[in-house]
């Protein structure tokens, strides 16, 4: 990463100028607005973010660990995790900083991070690179905003980074210098309703995107639109999601002959079931659910859940072996999903 004298120099400015212009203390000067900006964009452009935690290193000098919460898409799942990664780190005597974020603020909140000189993270809660991309002219939520890849890129080309719930598989359009450890959700989902088909488990329904129902569509795992159940923007939560998912399948299901329904979230499959329940159709006699996340309560809701499990804690307890033993790490590390089988879906 670039200093701050080096910047100065580049810009042609003197380096108390560019301090000024990257804190708040240039209202108190005579900079002008425009040579702010610049400043500010080209800090942007190289990755440069001033160090915001001087003094405050561990006693031998250690930087802390940067723990990141993506507080969007399930992050339950993570808890345990988290909890693990915050007992080893101080049983081990290292310092940490936990922050979250929401609705596609990864940059922001990496760049306040190395503000701090830490220069190692990890981020806890789902990684999909794809869905900064801009379909239909809508920004999908996630991690990123539209433009912000190449922003990230330049943040972490001196930083550690490491996912323990990625997405699978890796877009061409990826940013680097980023450890990739997850689960591939679409082959996962094609394996389970390719074994539950054969168990005499199909037909199906399921929310998935563009993408995915081709690849259901080529695999004649669907063989329906009526199958692909739609997002409903206007849903207040993911268990209202779920209700009103169940008023697609309410209405098709029985001519479909649909027998299984799969589900992004365990809290949609929990609302789905809610109703279908008090609809008057049975779980599993009469269509079984699966969710996605196995959340600590699955086994106890009023159907206990079938759900698939990414091994969070496993890929934490990697990462951490190799941040504070020095062990191996593959930079992409695809995992096994788990099927966790409860009443609500067998085999």
């Amino acid at each position: 990463m670039k200093t701050m004298q080096e910047i100065a120099d580049e810009l042609g400015l003197a380096r108390s100028t560019v301090s000024l212009c990257l804190s708040e203390s240039h209202r108190h000067y005579r900079i002008s607005a425009a040579t702010v900006q610049r400043v500010r964009d080209y800090a942007e452009k190289v990755g440069f973010v001033p160090n915001r935690m001087a003094g405050k290193l561990g006693k031998d000098n250690t930087p802390p660990i940067g723990l990141i919460i993506n507080q969007d898409g399930s992050f339950e799942k993570s808890a345990v995790a988290l909890r693990y990664a915050m007992n080893r780190l101080h049983e081990a005597h290292r310092e940490f900083v936990i922050q979250g974020f929401i609705g596609g603020r990864l940059v922001p909140t990496v760049r306040m991070l190395k503000g701090m000189q830490i220069n190692t993270l990890i981020m806890f809660g789902l990684f999909d690179e794809t869905v900064h991309r801009i379909e239909s002219g809508i920004l999908s939520s996630g991690v990123y905003k539209a433009g912000d890849v190449p922003k990230l890129d330049a943040l972490l080309k001196d930083v550690e980074f490491f996912s323990v719930d990625y997405d699978f598989p890796v877009p061409p359009d990826c940013v680097s210098n980023v450890y990739r450890m997850g689960i591939d959700r679409c082959q996962t989902r094609i394996e389970l309703m390719e074994k539950l088909a054969a168990a005499g488990k199909g037909n199906f329904m399921c929310d998935v995107d563009g993408g995915d129902e081709e690849k259901l569509m080529q695999k004649k795992l669907i063989f329906d639109r009526r199958q692909i159940l739609r997002s409903n923007t206007a849903a207040r939560d993911e268990f209202d999601a779920g209700r009103r998912y169940a008023e697609m399948v309410l209405r098709d299901f029985r001519h479909l002959q649909v027998r299984t329904v799969l589900l992004n979230d365990d809290r949609m499959a929990v609302g789905m079931i809610e109703e279908l329940t008090a609809r008057g159709v049975k779980v599993p006699e009469e269509i079984q659910v699966i969710g996605f996340d196995n959340l600590v309560d699955a086994p106890h809701f009023s159907v206990p859940l079938t759900s698939i499990e990414v091994p969070v804690l496993e890929n934490t307890r990697r990462v951490l072996d190799h941040i504070l033993d020095g062990v191996p790490l593959d930079a992409n590390t695809v995992n096994q999903a788990n099927v966790i089988w409860r009443k609500s879906a067998t085999l």
